[in-house]
């Protein structure tokens, strides 16, 4: 049985047993009248292990090496009864130059029994670190990355005693990487955001939570020299002081620099770092600038490390994403400066550094950047037959001035890159790049190809989120005229799961609403009756014709619809949840409740019913499948029907943060901040009064 320490509550760590072999001689013979030469001070502390100090546990150590099997097995017992004490010196020998000695050390500090979790922690982190130690490292460092999706106030104590006591010092690095990106992650709660305490008292639990986490890195980490602990013991100060010591950070990553490893194996060092774990530090300081509303001092700590970001495309993509996200445009041009050849290549990275030439008002250097996106991938000319029509480029004879014909696959493979690329761009709210992307396919492909089929639908949907009515029922039109027409097609279409009725009904859905911003109103009805007939599924049409002003018979027709739908939601959602309860091959998912629940929130809070349940609904949906932003979405238009439009904004908000550059999700909040104003404007007039 190997050796095994226990981490207590207290940060104790005892020994719980070991049996051993005896180890093998490594010295020359000790004479028989003295067994080890340093072995009296060892004797003489072997009742009392609070007495050890840094002396007594090198020497310690160093009688691992004895050839005397009883002094050996003397030395290993007392440094199991010291304990943490030794933990760090017995750290540093696993690399020590006699095998004997380290092979002991690695027993002692890295038992596959190691109780890493403590009754304080709460339930999810004790789970997480349930047998901790009998994991791979890579396993171990997803349990790490787990612990940090956490609370800060269940992470951050498991964090630091891994960062503390982690033999691996790639893993004790990325714990302590893991707990500073506390600081940055918001932990909203997404079942109810409202507060019961004040803005104040918030704020002085903020202080008061900072100083004690500095207290407890500083006592943890004192007089460490783990590159780690480093790292930690900055992050205290800075949460001691109230502010980033930028120029502090500054000195460390320079430090680091000089202690980079030539590859990422080396970074299993205690004295060197890895370019990705270097870069993760810059990333983490930029985005606590930004949150103390730093961005100066963000960028600054960026750029200066451009060079660190390896020559390598998928590197490239990944820091100019993250950049970005957190508007830093100059770096971003930085990047681009540095790396212009690999620029050329990638359609993504030319499209974020126009992105980023775009935001810092260099429109020019942008465009010229996405016209040589759009030509990477190139597809064929072709020549328009009619409007629903165009000629494959599968014959005719060889034209030595025009370029060889494509291969079909090679065309199919470049349309599904561009289609790739527009999915991207419309993530990130670049709306008119995307459109032609999906045009370029849509313009160059038979309308009856699969893929260009799909362009449509893809970008109908985003022009559909813009509002642009006219444009989808454009987009549409050709493709559903064209199935009416060929019964080949749309079996082929069937077969990719393609639903013919579902797009006709979001043609009529676009055509109805066009109709009613244009003030024909009487005659948006029946089209919009029609779009919901042939698809139910979507209650946004719904609840389009609910909001619709209509005389007597088109409201008492409307509701009786919406009573028949609400019914049905309910009991969609009671029908779910009992099948749940009952075992069985096809017992439905938690997601699958979730949708349910969610899909009678939207539907009754934008219309009309028992709101307040609506709201528990939509709370349930979020417990069962936290952070969805379409969730998080329906549960602030709950919020919102119940009266209470902080807390709309406040969810609607964290919806934003989690899907930026979503149309529909901005316009809710606008909408919910603009009816803030107003209920803020008539009770400051009626206390005017």
């Amino acid at each position: 049985m190997a050796t095994f320490l226990t981490l207590t509550s207290g940060n104790g760590l005892c020994a719980a047993g070991e049996q051993g072999a005896p180890a093998s001689t490594t010295q020359a013979s000790d004479s028989s009248g003295s067994a080890d030469s340093n072995s009296r001070s060892q004797r003489e502390a072997l009742s009392d292990p609070s007495t050890a100090d840094e002396k007594e546990i090198a020497e310690l150590i160093e009688g691992l090496a004895s050839n005397s099997y009883a002094t050996r097995i003397r030395c290993r017992d007392r440094l199991m009864r010291i304990g943490l004490a030794a933990f760090d010196q017995l750290r540093e020998a696993r690399n020590h130059p006699d095998n004997e000695v380290a092979i002991v050390a690695r027993r002692l500090t890295s038992g596959l029994r190691v109780q890493w979790s403590t009754p304080s922690d709460s339930a999810e982190a004790r789970e997480l670190l349930s047998e901790y130690g009998s994991h791979s490292v890579s396993q171990r460092r997803g349990r790490i990355d787990s612990l940090a999706e956490l609370p800060r106030r269940d992470a951050f104590s498991p964090l630091l005693r891994l960062a503390r006591f982690e033999t691996e010092p790639v893993l004790a690095r990325a714990a302590a990487l893991a707990l500073m990106g506390l600081e940055t992650r918001k932990h909203s709660q997404t079942l109810d955001l409202v507060s019961d305490g004040s803005t104040k008292t918030h704020e002085a639990v903020e202080e008061d939570r900072d100083d004690f986490e500095a207290s407890q890195i500083e006592d943890t980490l004192r007089g460490q020299d783990r590159i780690s602990s480093l790292w930690l013991m900055q992050y205290a100060a800075d949460l001691r002081h109230g502010r980033l010591e930028t120029h502090a950070w500054g000195d460390l990553i320079k430090q680091n620099r000089d202690q980079l490893s030539p590859d990422e194996a080396g970074s299993m060092s205690e004295r060197q770092v890895s370019t990705s774990e270097l870069l993760k530090l810059i990333w983490i300081t930029a985005e606590r600038a930004i949150a103390r509303g730093s961005k100066e001092e963000a960028l600054e700590i960026v750029v200066a490390n451009v060079d660190l970001i390896p020559s390598r495309t998928r590197n490239l993509i990944e820091t100019a994403t993250w950049a970005l996200d957190h508007s830093l445009y100059e770096a971003v041009v930085a990047m681009h400066a540095v790396h212009q050849d690999l620029y050329r290549k990638s359609p993504i990275l030319l499209y974020s550094a126009a992105e980023a030439y775009s935001r810092v008002g260099r429109e020019e250097d942008a465009s010229a950047l996405a016209e040589i996106a759009l030509a990477i991938n190139p597809l064929p000319e072709r020549v328009v037959q009619s409007d629903d029509e165009v000629r494959p480029d599968d014959g005719g004879p060889f034209n030595p001035n025009q370029p060889a014909p494509m291969h079909p696959q090679t065309i199919e493979n470049h349309a599904e890159a561009h289609i790739e690329i527009a999915t991207q761009l419309v993530d990130r709210g670049l709306f008119q790049w995307a459109e032609r992307e999906y045009e370029i396919v849509i313009d160059r492909l038979p309308i009856d190809t699969a893929v260009s089929s799909f362009a449509r639908l893809q970008l109908a949907t985003m022009l559909g989120e813009l509002l642009r009515h006219a444009d989808v029922i454009k987009t549409l039109e050709p493709l559903t005229r064209r199935i009416d027409q060929d019964n080949e097609f749309r079996d082929r279409l069937i077969a990719r799961r393609f639903s013919y009725t579902v797009v006709q009904s979001n043609m009529d859905f676009h055509r109805g609403l066009l109709m009613v911003e244009q003030g024909e109103t009487e005659a948006a009805k029946p089209v919009l009756r029609k779009a919901f007939e042939m698809n139910k599924e979507n209650i946004d049409i719904l609840i389009a014709m609910y909001r619709l002003d209509g005389d007597t018979k088109w409201k008492e027709s409307v509701s009786v619809t919406l009573d028949e739908q609400i019914r049905q939601a309910f009991s969609e959602v009671e029908d779910t949840r009992n099948s749940m309860l009952r075992a069985g091959p096809f017992q439905p998912s938690k997601s699958e409740l979730a949708k349910r629940l969610n899909a009678y929130a939207w539907l009754v809070s934008n219309t009309t019913g028992d709101t307040a349940r609506a709201l528990r609904y939509s709370k349930e949906s979020l417990q069962l499948t936290p952070q969805q932003p379409a969730l998080m979405d329906t549960c602030a238009r709950c919020y919102f029907a119940v009266g209470n439009i902080e807390a709309a904004i406040e969810m609607q908000t964290r919806a934003c943060e989690l899907m930026p550059h979503s149309p529909p999700l901005e316009r809710q909040l606008a909408e919910f901040r603009e009816a803030l104003r107003k209920s803020q404007a008539e009770a400051a007039d009626k206390a005017a009064q």
